[in-house]
C-alpha cells in the first residue's frame, strides 16, 4: 500500500512540476501555444532525467554505464534553457520593463553566479570553516530578494512579481541541474 501511495505522490509531484514550469508560457505573447510547448519541453527534460536514472539503477545490477553524451546533452539543454527563459519572459509578459536581451542575460548571469557562490559556500567551503555556511545562506537570501528589490520601483504588482519569481525558480532549477550534470561529466573525463 505504501508503494502505491509513494508512486501516486511522485506522479502528482511530477505533474505539478511540469504544470508550474509550463506556466512560464503565460509570460509570452501567445500563451495558448507556449504553455503546452513549455509543458512538453519540461516533460521531455524530465523524461531524459528519468531515463538516465533508470539506467543508473540498472548499472548497479548489470554494471551498465550511462552514456556520457546523454549527460552532456541534457546538461547543455538545461543550461541553455536557463538563459533563454528570462529573455522570453522579458519579451512577453514583462515587455513593459523594456529591458534589452543583453541586460536580461547579464542579470541572469548575476543571479546564477550569486546562487552558485551561495551553494558553493554552503556545500564546499563550509567543510573547512563552518561560518561560511551562514555566509552562503545569507548570499542565497540576498539573491532571492534581489529581483523584487530591482523590479518593485518599476512595477510592484502581484502578477509581475509572480511571473518574475516563476522565471527565477525555473532558471535556478534548470541551471543547477545542467551545471551539476556537466560538472560530473568533466570530472569523469579528467579522472
Amino acid at each position: 500500500m505504501s508503494n502505491i501511495l509513494s508512486l501516486v505522490g511522485k506522479i502528482i509531484s511530477w505533474i505539478l512540476f511540469i504544470g508550474i514550469f509550463a506556466s512560464i508560457g503565460l509570460a509570452t505573447e501567445n500563451p495558448a501555444v507556449m504553455v503546452p510547448a513549455y509543458g512538453i519541453g519540461m516533460a521531455l527534460i524530465l523524461g531524459l532525467i528519468l531515463f538516465s536514472l533508470s539506467l543508473k539503477k540498472r548499472q548497479s545490477l548489470e554494471s551498465i554505464e550511462i552514456p556520457v553524451y546523454l549527460k552532456t546533452v541534457d546538461g547543455v539543454i538545461a543550461v541553455l534553457l536557463s538563459f533563454i527563459i528570462p529573455v522570453i519572459a522579458m519579451n512577453g509578459a514583462l515587455y513593459f520593463l523594456q529591458v534589452s536581451n543583453g541586460v536580461t542575460i547579464l542579470f541572469t548571469l548575476l543571479f546564477i553566479g550569486l546562487g552558485t557562490v551561495g551553494v558553493w559556500l554552503i556545500n564546499v567551503l563550509s567543510q573547512k570553516l563552518k561560518i561560511l555556511a551562514l555566509l552562503g545562506y545569507l548570499v542565497l537570501i540576498f539573491t532571492s530578494a534581489l529581483p523584487a528589490w530591482l523590479i518593485a520601483p518599476v512595477d510592484a504588482s502581484i502578477s509581475t512579481l509572480g511571473v518574475l519569481y516563476i522565471v527565477v525558480i525555473a532558471v535556478s532549477c534548470l541551471f543547477w541541474y545542467g551545471f551539476t550534470r556537466l560538472y560530473k561529466v568533466i570530472n569523469k573525463i579528467n579522472d
